[in-house]
């Protein structure tokens, strides 16, 4: 019977691999300071972060799903809110954030990435999976806990409540049409909550 011990473990050694990681994550996150997603090559990236083309395809199988893990890891946390808030309060603490983030460089990853998925349906697909749907799925869920806790009318839509503030968001930062402040989150929070908020005193029914 062969020892154990000796047998080798094929592979890297998980800190190598922890440290390879990051080093891509990185690689990713500054290279797109300087280009846009269309414009970055999983060469740039391999180079950069010292590693091979086969291990950054053994992870990420298309550059798309590279960006969105990068946004995962850098983005995503400070996008986490805070447990016990009210639904008015999670919402407006979840437009902020966002705001925020959209107006360091992750603003201009994103983006790019629906720019890409314009003539690349898979990658707005990818986006949409693994990027927005979580978090759509979650302010939803809070919207509804509070339209049953009675903080709500009773005939308040939360999925058209969220389309109609993340969408406003999600408007200007393509287009540009003007600055996305957090106060333009705050007012676009008030003036879209504002006919489905339920007052003390008055019945859910009205």
């Amino acid at each position: 019977m062969k020892n154990s011990s000796r047998r080798g473990r094929k592979g890297r050694p998980p800190s190598k691999m922890a440290a390879s990681h990051d080093a891509i994550m990185d690689a990713v996150y500054a290279l797109l300071q300087k280009k846009s997603v269309r414009d970055l090559t999983m060469e740039e990236v391999a180079k950069r972060a010292k590693v091979g083309k086969p291990t950054l395809y053994k992870w990420w199988p298309t550059k798309a799903t590279l960006v969105l893990a990068m946004l995962s890891e850098r983005m995503a946390p400070n996008l986490e809110k805070p447990t016990s808030l009210s639904a008015e309060e999670s919402l407006r603490f979840r437009v902020g954030r966002l705001i925020d983030a959209f107006n360091r460089p992750f603003g201009k990853i994103v983006a790019g990435l629906i720019a890409e998925g314009q003539s690349e349906p898979a990658v707005l697909q990818e986006f949409f999976g693994r990027w927005v749907s979580p978090r759509r799925t979650a302010t939803i869920a809070d919207l509804q806990r509070g339209k049953d806790a009675g903080e709500m009318r009773s005939e308040t839509e939360p999925e058209l409540l969220n389309d109609a503030i993340f969408g406003a968001i999600y408007y200007r930062l393509l287009l540009g049409s003007d600055p996305l402040t957090r106060r333009f989150g705050e007012e676009l929070v008030e003036q879209v909550i504002r006919g489905h908020r339920l007052e003390p005193g008055r019945g859910r029914s009205d």
